[in-house]
């Protein structure tokens, strides 16, 4: 059986690829705000996913971020109700930075580039994932 790190690194090794020009500076832990951005970027990254255990496990790690945004501080006593909230409120600030009428490619480019980026959000997960 797959241990979750490894079904992870397996599941999203393509976002590993977009995400190597935007390297991140950042190795203190993510925040609460960071973790929702990371949820909010791999939920609308599995809107654009057409192979279903990609979607799946795209899912999955938005969850995680969502589980780990609660763990801290700000997030602590949050419903689920609420937590989902502020990354669908995430999700709607990230596609309105999105151009009207935009391709995937211009889309995976916002996304690439918002919030701490998709390189820490992957490192993140990778990283904190071997914990769980």
């Amino acid at each position: 059986m797959l241990t979750p790190k490894f079904a992870l690194v397996g599941g999203i090794a393509g976002l590993a690829t977009l995400a190597a020009g935007s390297a991140s500076a950042q190795s203190a832990p993510l925040t609460y705000s960071q973790h929702i951005s990371c949820a909010a970027i791999f939920y609308l990254f599995s809107e654009d996913v057409t192979d279903a255990e990609m979607v799946g496990n795209l899912e999955a790690v938005t969850f995680v971020m969502l589980e780990r945004a609660r763990a801290l501080p700000q997030g602590q006593g949050l419903t689920q109700d609420q937590l989902t909230q502020a990354v669908v409120t995430e999700a709607r600030l990230i596609r309105a930075a999105m151009p009207s009428e935009s391709t995937v490619d211009q889309r995976t480019e916002v996304l690439i580039s918002w919030g701490p980026g998709l390189g820490a959000c992957l490192e993140a997960a990778l990283a904190d994932g071997s914990s769980t």
